[in-house]
């Protein structure tokens, strides 16, 4: 296959910042970690990669219902697991380098309440007498992201998130109300993620549904609470990725308006062996033009068929968007009036590869058609929308808990999360490559 490629790769990025890495690529070659016989270009890093330092409200929904969270410990008993999450949560945000400020609240009646770090940990801890009257859930949301400089911060927010309204005839607006509530994230532009946990509750829960009881005693039994976060969605990304506590395999996890406008992402030509499954395959050969960093691609007997691979630096998404089934299910490949496949089972999150240690994940591509006149090669990952397990955990009726764990409407609560975004969501990220017929 011809290669007319003197550098040794392409590579470049979707805006001026190139991230460095951490990450391998795994490639499988008995002669993977050969070092190619051509010199390999190192990819380039702008002069400003230094992301500004985060600035973190931290709230805790400090009702009566949430207390049997976070019980009175002894030398006999173990914190819950809410106890030792939020508790987590608290100290990295506190201590972390990634933010230059953390500031601690407690979400009491209507209006937060400035905390401390110290008190806010005695509170999980445990000691939880200042508890109040809960806050309906938009009014907590609307008067949390009312604060000065809210909308420029990472909100992080801990509550059970029962929405039961005094008045039950709001209850059939419950998207509605959700949705206005966070107009600042629709003006804003801003991120929301929500992970779904669950924890060992005692005490009085009091469900949303007052029917037969007002109130039930639990003594243990798994409970669901939420951490909502809510910022500028690159602040967002670094908060999951730096600061929060790594989420258990149990975690649930849904994200909303999270965009990356500077993906770094590679075509990879000849800086692995040619006897690597990662070099360029197939009838046709391809190479690029242009000097140093480019973009453009030029492709020869493109009927015939070329294989190749793109590299991709996706340290900036969350650790669910980052996994191959996922990113196999929501990523595309197009080229306007051609033709262009990813490869079945192509994407790799990576280990061993010196040459593509600047990024985490490769995928394969196979381009068999563009125009003559030349074409757009583009790769795009779909924003998802509301996961399954949102389903799965709401119930009409939350009076009387279950062994699964179940929140009151909460389908109706993320469809107002939901609709708080544009209908049709921008792309996560976007890598495009110029085609020319040689």
């Amino acid at each position: 296959m011809r290669n007319h490629l003197s550098a040794a790769f392409l590579t470049f990025t979707l805006g001026s910042a190139l991230l460095s890495s951490c990450g391998e690529v795994k490639d499988d070659s008995p002669q993977s970690t050969t070092a190619p016989t051509t010199a390999t270009a190192k990819p380039r890093v702008a002069a400003d990669t230094k992301a500004l330092p985060l600035q973190a409200n931290v709230f805790l929904e400090l009702s009566g219902g949430m207390r049997g969270f976070m019980p009175q410990n002894t030398t006999a008993t173990e914190p819950t697991a809410f106890q030792q999450r939020i508790g987590q949560l608290a100290s990295r945000t506190n201590s972390s380098p990634a933010v230059a400020d953390a500031q601690f609240w407690l979400s009491l009646n209507k209006a937060p309440q400035k905390s401390t770090y110290g008190h806010f940990r005695e509170i999980v801890q445990g000691d939880t007498h200042e508890a109040a009257l809960g806050t309906e859930l938009p009014t907590m949301l609307e008067n949390i992201l009312a604060l000065p400089g809210a909308a420029d911060k990472v909100n992080v927010i801990t509550s059970d998130f029962i929405y039961g309204p005094k008045n039950q005839a709001t209850s059939a607006l419950m998207n509605v109300n959700i949705t206005d509530a966070l107009a600042t994230v629709t003006k804003k532009q801003l991120a929301v993620a929500v992970l779904g946990e669950t924890s060992r509750f005692y005490g009085n829960f009091f469900p949303a549904v007052k029917t037969p009881h007002k109130q039930v005693v639990l003594k243990g039994e798994s409970m669901p609470y939420y951490i909502w976060i809510i910022g500028p969605a690159v602040a967002v990304a670094r908060y999951l990725n730096e600061v929060l506590p790594a989420p258990s395999a149990a975690t649930q996890q849904a994200y909303f308006g999270l965009a990356f406008p500077s993906v770094p992402y590679a075509a990879v030509l000849t800086q692995v062996p040619a006897t690597s499954p990662l070099a360029p395959g197939g009838g046709g050969s391809i190479s690029y033009s242009g000097a140093g960093v480019s973009t453009n691609l030029d492709v020869s007997s493109v009927k015939q068929g070329v294989d190749f691979t793109v590299a991709l630096d996706l340290r900036q998404l969350p650790a669910a968007w980052r996994e191959p089934a996922f990113l196999a299910h929501n990523l595309q490949a197009q080229v306007p009036d051609g033709s262009v496949t990813l490869l079945p089972n192509s994407i790799k999150t990576t280990a061993g590869v010196p040459q593509l240690q600047a990024y985490t994940h490769t995928l394969r591509l196979h381009l068999s058609a563009f125009p003559k006149a030349g074409g757009q090669l583009r790769l795009a990952l779909s924003a998802p929308g509301i996961p399954a397990w949102v389903a799965q955990r709401s119930t009409e009726n939350d009076n009387q808990p279950g062994p699964v764990p179940h929140t009151y409407r909460l389908s109706e609560i993320m469809n107002g999360v939901r609709e708080a975004f544009p209908q049709t969501l921008p792309a996560v990220f976007t890598a495009s490559f110029t085609l020319a017929q040689q």
